[in-house]
């Protein structure tokens, strides 16, 4: 508060006069009513370049924009002084060379002893924060795209495990929409997932003084049930005013570890199939030899025989396994042809009758229309579904193949009265190497159902099975 007896001794000219003449930041001008530029301080000449020449007696829009001219922001400011006597502005002044510097305005009103009004503007050069302000916001529009950008999902949590941020990839991972993401619950995910605790010592440990720790593999469900493998990456990110926040990135590592299963069930199904037919070889040759030492050659004629019969064996489950192989890759070209579709399944049906003369192969429907595609590959097809129905027959010799055509498809089936399927294990039986538990006793690798699938969706067919266990399939 000043001081009542000091404030006598000078008058609200001496005020004034100080406060226009004397700052070094502080621009002033003085506008009349219509904003006509009456007087204007050192300050301001400095700052923007002009002189008074330049400026007394010009209406003060000429230091706005073009742009802001056409929006009557001068006369605006003006009209809201004269109203309310007073205003504040924040806008781009132009610079007497025609550079643009960002100011921030106070205008005041003042009525002189003879009822005369001006305006008195106050202007602060605000350029360097404006542009810092605009930088920052740059910045996080920056950071924004980068993050929309990336394909893995990404997730910042504050120390309480709160989700401060998270991309796109991450909402479209859990189906959540921008403005329910922050009910997304961590600690849920947490305790759903992280059995072992692992990816919250992670967490623990980017909060931590070193900021980072090693990569945690998860399993979890998507938002459309399919179960996903996610390598998860932790590490600190420091923000403005100590602010401390953990980022993660989930990295979906599902197809390279259903190739680390594939390649660990084909190493398995080898090793466990191979194994017999080899022994037997093995065992045979072994034989042979200790004959040979003997001079002896009884028995010799069967010990080939059955030596040929395993090597049979064994080339014919090395051959599967590249066929599927083969598939896998995409590798797996189709030699089409047209063919008719009834003589097609007839020849198929009577190579399999005199295979196996004990089984009644009957046919159900015609379908008297060409078909062009891969002869062989639908051959390959309709054989492994004949020959499952043999296999798993048990005892029902009966087995009849159908063939109907409606509406452009042509639908071929073959249905046994054998085992069946348990429910359970119908939406795998078409897996490769899959065996229904059932059947593990018989031969074979579990692959030909798997390539008869691969064959007809090659041709932009289906497949699929109805079974009921002990009435067949």
């Amino acid at each position: 508060m000043m001081n009542a007896d000091l404030g006598k001794d000078f008058s609200y000219s001496d005020y004034y006069r100080a406060l226009f003449d004397n700052p070094k930041k502080n621009s002033v001008l003085m506008l009349d009513e219509n904003g006509i530029i009456l007087d204007v301080n050192r300050a301001f000449q400095l700052s923007f370049g002009y002189d008074m020449a330049d400026l007394i007696g010009q209406n003060f829009s000429i230091l706005f924009t073009e742009e802001d001219r056409q929006r009557e922001l001068p006369m605006r400011e003006v009209r809201t002084v004269l109203d309310e006597t007073q205003s504040y502005d924040n806008n781009y002044l132009v610079n007497k060379n025609g550079v643009l510097t960002w100011v921030s305005g106070e205008s005041v009103l003042l009525n002189s002893a003879n009822g005369r009004k001006c305006i008195l503007k106050i202007i602060q050069n605000i350029h360097t924060q404006k542009e810092s302000e605009q930088s920052i916001v740059r910045l996080n529009s920056f950071n924004e795209n980068i993050l929309a950008s990336i394909d893995d999902a990404v997730l910042v949590l504050d120390p309480d495990l709160n989700v401060v941020k998270a991309n796109r990839s991450f909402v479209k991972l859990f189906n959540l929409t921008e403005s329910f993401l922050h009910t997304f619950d961590f600690r849920e995910f947490l305790k759903r997932f992280d059995g072992n605790g692992g990816l919250h010592a992670a967490i623990q440990s980017a909060f931590g003084p070193d900021g980072c720790a090693a990569p945690q593999e998860l399993e979890f469900e998507d938002s459309y049930a399919r179960l996903r493998s996610f390598e998860v990456s932790c590490g600190r990110l420091d923000g403005n005013a100590g602010q401390t926040h953990a980022l993660l990135i989930f990295h979906d590592v599902t197809t390279k570890k259903d190739q680390e299963r594939q390649r660990d069930d084909i190493l398995n199904f080898v090793a466990h199939e191979l194994r017999n037919p080899l022994t037997n070889i093995m065992l045979n040759i072994g034989w042979m030899e200790a004959q040979i030492q003997e001079s002896s050659t009884e028995g010799f004629a069967d010990f080939i025989d059955r030596t040929k019969r395993n090597a049979e064996r064994l080339k014919k489950l090395v051959n599967e396994l590249y066929k599927s192989t083969k598939l896998i890759s995409g590798n797996y070209d189709l030699q089409t042809e047209t063919f008719d579709l009834d003589e097609f399944v007839d020849d198929c049906m009577n190579t399999m009758r005199m295979a196996y003369p004990e089984f009644a192969i009957e046919r159900k429907g015609m379908a008297q229309t060409a078909l062009t595609a891969d002869r062989d590959k639908l051959l390959q097809v309709l054989t492994n579904y004949l020959t499952n129905a043999i296999k798993y027959s048990d005892g029902n010799t009966h087995i009849d193949v159908g063939v109907v055509v409606r509406e452009g498809w042509a639908t071929v089936s073959v249905a046994d009265g054998g085992k069946g399927i348990p429910a359970n294990e119908l939406p795998y039986i078409f897996n490769r190497f899959y065996r229904a538990e059932k059947t593990r006793n018989l031969e074979g690798l579990g692959i030909g159902l798997f390539l008869s699938r691969q064959i007809v969706e090659v041709h932009k067919g289906r497949t699929w099975v109805e079974s009921t266990e002990g009435k067949g399939s």
